[in-house]
């Protein structure tokens, strides 16, 4: 792995959980102090302060790139010439000329790469596109997925480092926007065909940062198939209404609030809240941000052994080419 931040705090410890993956090196930027969680028992992490240095002397099958997305290209790049497969963090790389040459090295070199969409695994998603899939709410007319998080004042007196720098793609839509774009795009099973996008700095200044990167964007338009969509992430803002998303059909629609309340209604009747069955339980010793990851990234990760092991391809699991496709919308919106 390659991240000293939320790979570290959050990844690293829920794949040491997979009965079938092991953590065997880490190279973080700076020496970061390894987490107890990964340091317990036998056979402890490689901490290397170099990436290149730990792709050049450890035996890898699998790398996780969570750095800056400055790095990705480079790194992912080194990777499979390494011979190396990759799941990468999003934003996939700085634009999509970067994103299409990775495409290419990865047919040349036969590595796989996986982008670390882990959210359509979370179980009430699941759910929800069992719903779309099987027709309960028929051809979709629009849909909708708003996001508003208060962080007015956490904006005005905490730094936020490279988070605040557009230059080094900072910002909420690469750190959001490129979720919510892929949620649309797999819910819908559509591409973007028209979209206008604007991105926008409420707090340009805290902690004595000056910041350009977004912290609120808005993103509609229409996909291929005449459906249409709106996107909307604030958060300089003092109160937030949480994850709204909103899918309207000809037959019905379903609605998804904070990621935990589902409700799906009939054309000309009430929407009912759906139970959503919830598989296992998170491991008690995950800390609390780890174990908020854990329902979506646990099954991420066992779709993606499944993957570099027996070369089996979940119909959900979002591979190299979705990486493309979500830099190519985030380009469209960011020349906007």
């Amino acid at each position: 792995m390659i991240g000293g931040g939320f790979g570290l705090r959050v990844q690293a410890p829920i794949i040491k959980t997979h009965p079938m993956m092991t953590v065997t090196a880490v190279s973080t930027m700076e020496r970061h102090q390894l987490p107890d969680v990964l340091t317990i028992g036998d056979n402890p992490p490689t901490h290397y302060k170099n990436w290149a240095e730990m792709l050049d002397k450890e035996e890898i099958d699998l790398l996780f790139v969570s750095s800056i997305p400055t790095y990705h290209f480079e790194m992912v790049k080194y990777a499979m010439k390494k011979g190396i497969n990759v799941v990468c963090e999003k934003p996939f790389t700085m634009n999509s000329n970067e994103s299409k040459e990775l495409i290419k090295l990865s047919n040349q070199y036969n590595k796989k790469v996986v982008i670390d969409f882990e959210w359509r695994y979370l179980p009430a998603r699941q759910k929800v596109k069992e719903l779309i899939h099987h027709n309960a709410i028929g051809n979709i007319i629009h849909f909708e997925y708003h996001i508003s998080n208060p962080k007015y004042q956490i904006l005005q007196s905490m730094k936020i480092g490279w988070m605040g720098e557009r230059q080094k793609f900072g910002g909420m839509l690469g750190a959001l926007g490129t979720h919510m774009i892929d949620c649309l795009r797999w819910l819908v099973r559509d591409e973007i065909e028209t979209l206008n996008g604007l991105v926008y700095t409420h707090v340009s200044k805290g902690a004595g940062e000056h910041r350009d990167a977004d912290d609120a964007f808005f993103v509609h338009g229409k996909m291929k198939r005449n459906s249409t969509f709106s996107i909307q992430f604030l958060s300089g803002i003092n109160h937030g209404f949480g994850s709204n998303l909103k899918i309207f059909g000809s037959l019905g629609t379903i609605t998804l609030s904070n990621d935990n309340k589902l409700c799906f209604g009939e054309a000309n009747k009430e929407l009912t809240e759906i139970t959503v069955r919830k598989e296992g339980s998170t491991p008690s010793h995950l800390s609390m941000e780890a174990s908020a990851y854990y329902p979506a990234f646990y099954p991420f990760i066992g779709k993606v052994y499944n993957y570099i092991e027996y070369d089996k391809v979940d119909s959900d699991l979002p591979t190299i080419l979705d990486g493309h496709v979500n830099q190519v919308v985030i380009d469209r919106i960011l020349s906007n």
